[in-house]
């Protein structure tokens, strides 16, 4: 179901690249490591009134395990067709949650025990087609110091750059057959450094270092990892029993991001985009970011910890909200867990009948319908574009002639869309317009890659 094999592992390891995943990863047993990399490839080829009322982060600490495992927390997915090139789609998948730009001496980074990917659905059945597959690395030059870095940076790769990041891409595709496939895309890719403060990155240069890191891999598509600004606005206050005044509450934090854009023939289905005005299943695609880790992990006491038994997913996030606002404390673990194809079986009844929508009507006195008989069809409706099936995918049009100006929420979703004030409104269910009074983003974003704003500085000077 989602790349899923029960045998083939040999072969999948016989066709191990001459890059392959690299045996000197701190801090785990070397030898399981690299099995497990291999075992991984193999598994996942398997306009509002402002009113004092709600809003919700789009999936920050979303559900109680992930809670205690920010470093593969999926915050929030974002796609759209890129501004510089037609032809091209971005995707953006963040982790790590809310971060502190001052949060030293071990400054936030990826995770190097986790794997990260972007998932896609071209055919319209929930299941992913491809994926990208992200694996981190990180060396730290000179262990007998506490500093994150030891001069002024000047470049990625600065010698007095202490503790630099590295990722290798994989692509993993899954044949008409159920086979799979993958190929390395690009390794030893320099992930952008965070921004300690300016008098590590003087005179403004912050951003043009970062940028050393916007790497083309070699399917034509271009890769940027690194810290950004975070760019989900909203008001948190939320969760002080739903009550919001239009308090900027995700202003000055920090996000780690993944930025791909992909030229749309390589994504599409048969390689070939589809023709202008088409509606068939395979005119959209649908996306969703995931994050796994390790299926067993032993601590040691006086030893580096020992890793083993593949690799488990613990996070996924294609639409915002979903598992944040429409799954219950219950199922929310379970969610992280589960595939995009099982959604109607495992939380269909939690979309039919959203508890959001008595919450408005009933705490805050909102005049929003009660839910019909039937259910929510019309949010089924949006979850399955051109009668794909309906699954929390981010899904987007990518006929020919389509362009940014076409991409937004639902449609895909960019970086400015305010999907806070969007989905609440829906949930009220046409009563009227619901929105937290917070309408964009604290720092204006960029037209071409990395797209997102430059992260906060952790000493501006």
């Amino acid at each position: 179901r989602d790349f899923c094999l029960s045998r083939g592992l040999g072969d999948v390891y016989k066709r191990q690249p001459s890059t392959s995943p690299p045996t000197n990863k701190p801090g785990v047993n070397n030898a399981m490591n690299v099995s497990n990399k291999f075992l991984a490839l193999a598994a996942l080829a398997g306009a509002a009134v402002s009113l004092p009322q709600t809003a919700a982060a789009s999936s920050h600490r979303e559900a109680p395990a992930i809670a205690e495992d920010q470093f593969v927390d999926n915050t929030d997915v974002y796609s759209f067709i890129s501004p510089d090139n037609p032809d091209n789609l971005v995707i953006v998948a963040n982790y790590v949650p809310l971060l502190l730009p001052t949060a030293g001496p071990n400054f936030y980074r990826f995770s190097d025990q986790a794997l990260y990917a972007i998932a896609i659905d071209n055919d319209g059945d929930a299941v992913p087609d491809l994926k990208y597959v992200f694996d981190f690395d990180t060396v730290t030059q000179n262990g007998g110091t506490f500093l994150y870095n030891t001069g002024p940076v000047a470049s990625i790769d600065d010698a007095n750059l202490n503790v630099q990041q590295s990722m290798r891409v994989f692509r993993v595709d899954r044949d008409d057959d159920g086979s799979t496939s993958y190929d390395t895309l690009g390794n030893n890719i320099p992930v952008a450094p965070w921004y300690v403060g300016d008098r590590s990155f003087p005179g403004d240069t912050y951003e043009g270092v970062a940028r050393e890191g916007i790497t083309e891999l070699d399917d034509g598509s271009r890769v940027f990892a690194g810290p950004r600004d975070e760019p989900f606005f909203v008001d948190l206050h939320v969760f002080d029993l739903l009550g919001v005044a239009g308090t900027p509450t995700t202003d000055g934090v920090n996000v780690m991001s993944i930025v791909l854009e992909v030229p749309i023939s390589e994504i599409a289905a048969g390689g070939e985009r589809p023709g202008e005005g088409e509606d068939g299943l395979d005119s959209v695609v649908g996306v969703y970011a995931k994050a796994l880790r390790p299926r067993v992990t032993i601590r040691r006491r006086n030893r580096d910890a020992l890793t083993g038994g593949g690799w488990v997913q613990v996070s996924r996030l294609g639409w915002p909200l979903v598992n944040e606002v429409i799954v219950p404390l219950q199922d929310k673990d379970k969610y992280n867990r589960s595939n995009p194809v099982d959604d109607v079986a495992n939380f269909g009844a939690y979309i039919l009948d959203p508890e959001v929508t008595g919450l408005l009507a009933a705490v805050l006195g909102l005049p929003c319908p009660p839910t019909p008989d039937e259910g929510r069809l019309d949010i089924v409706g949006l979850l399955s574009p051109n009668g794909t099936a309906p699954a929390d995918l981010l899904r987007i049009n990518i006929t020919e002639g389509q362009t940014f100006d076409d991409s937004g929420f639902p449609n895909g979703r960019t970086l400015t869309d305010d999907v806070t004030d969007t989905l609440l409104s829906v949930a009220c269910n046409g009563g009227i317009a619901v929105g937290d009074g917070v309408d964009g983003n604290d720092l204006a974003f960029y037209d071409e890659m990395p797209y997102l704003a430059t992260p906060h500085s952790g000493n501006p000077l």
